[in-house]
């Protein structure tokens, strides 16, 4: 009797030896499925954040200066119709488009010192992509949690002012006025630094001219 007890323990210390040493494997293999999933992650994000970084960075940019712009405006009480104007001969015909260069270059001076500040100061940025974009596959893209990434721009940009005449029909042209901001960025994102060239063009207004455009614009 007693050896059939005896039996009996050690075939259930067996079992739970071995239920134990099948826990542990369980525990080891999960363990390591983990670091493999967060090293993949790791590196699909850095790679990911390249791109998007600079795309996201460019996208920010745009709107960021369009504000500037039009607050610059706002506040030097300045428009298309005060930077520019249209001569005319006693006949009736245009002899010249005119720009006003003391405004123009007030604005332009105005525009750069304020985008120079923002940027000088390293214009800081949330960028939020969900996990399964940092997977290759169209089914898991834009799918899953949010992960928060910390960016930073900074950099120097230029601004100059542009006129352009588009034709709009027969005898008419529209006058289209820009200013143009260019430069390089640099975006400063999970410790790298990634360079980026950056240009766009702000409409700050336009007017259909009727009769025949000048070559020359003042």
């Amino acid at each position: 009797m007693s050896e059939f007890i005896h039996g009996i323990i050690k075939r259930r210390s067996v079992h739970k030896k071995n239920r134990g040493t099948v826990i542990c494997m369980l525990a080891a293999v999960l363990s390591v499925s983990a670091a493999v999933f967060g090293i993949h992650c790791e590196r699909e994000a850095h790679e990911f954040m390249e791109i998007y970084s600079k795309v996201k960075a460019k996208q920010m940019m745009s709107e960021l200066f369009g504000e500037i712009v039009a607050k610059k405006c706002e506040e030097l009480d300045l428009n298309y119709e005060n930077l520019t104007g249209i001569s005319y001969s006693d006949e009736g015909v245009i002899q010249a488009v005119n720009t006003d260069i003391v405004s123009v270059n007030k604005l332009k001076n105005a525009v750069a010192t304020e985008i120079a500040e923002v940027l000088d100061n390293e214009y800081e940025y949330i960028v939020e992509i969900p996990i399964g974009s940092m997977f290759d596959s169209e089914f898991l893209s834009g799918s899953g949690v949010k992960l928060a990434f910390n960016n930073t721009v900074t950099g120097d940009v230029r601004s100059d002012f542009r006129s352009e005449f588009d034709s709009s029909g027969i005898n008419q042209t529209i006058h289209k006025l820009y200013i143009d901001i260019s430069g390089e960025l640099i975006v400063i994102t999970g410790g790298s630094t990634e360079p980026i060239t950056y240009s766009d063009s702000i409409l700050l207004g336009e007017t259909v001219i009727v009769g025949t455009v000048p070559n020359t614009l003042y």
